[in-house]
């Protein structure tokens, strides 16, 4: 039996894995189709729909990990060296304490460690029922960025993936 991960390429997260017998490894379209939907709760009756791209996606056979059931986001795709593909180990991720906050007219994402490298930070808004893709980076030495997007008072469904820290699929609001 074969475990594959679907994950974000830009940041190695894992968001779903699927096991099968004797099957060779799927392609982004045969698991999640054109889009991969990602939810989370905003209200008792309401739902944020994520929308990531299949563009965003790739599909990696990994080593047996159980856990990548519960959690996904606190899995990522082993990193290696540009160009070549990913290993299939998973490895497990940081959990950072900080919150996500709309402030400053944008998003702040804060990590509980200085980086050691410019790392890459992708983020998803829920808009309606439209996803925002905001593209950035924490600097190197640095803890935290703020990713300029005008929203709402109302909460939107946020997911913030940094790499090395676990995925935060999270309702956040203006305070």
């Amino acid at each position: 039996m074969s475990l594959f991960v679907v994950y974000v390429k830009k940041t190695g997260h894992v968001v779903g894995a699927v096991r099968a017998i004797g099957a060779a490894l799927p392609t982004v379209a045969e698991v999640a189709g054109d889009a991969l939907p990602v939810r989370v709760s905003l209200l008792p009756e309401e739902v944020a729909t994520l929308t990531l791209d299949a563009g965003e996606l790739g599909v990696q056979e990994a080593d047996d990990e159980p856990g990548v059931f519960l959690d996904p986001l606190a899995f990522g795709v082993e990193p290696v060296l540009p160009g070549q593909p990913p290993k299939p180990a998973l490895v497990p991720l940081v959990e950072s304490s900080k919150p996500l906050v709309f402030k400053d007219n944008g998003l702040r994402v804060e990590v509980d460690n200085p980086v050691g490298a410019d790392t890459v930070v992708r983020v998803f808004i829920s808009a309606g029922r439209a996803t925002t893709v905001l593209p950035g980076q924490i600097n190197k030495g640095d803890t935290s960025t703020t990713l300029p997007t005008a929203v709402d008072d109302d909460p939107h469904g946020v997911l913030v993936l940094v790499p090395g820290w676990v995925g935060r699929l999270e309702k956040v609001g203006k305070p």
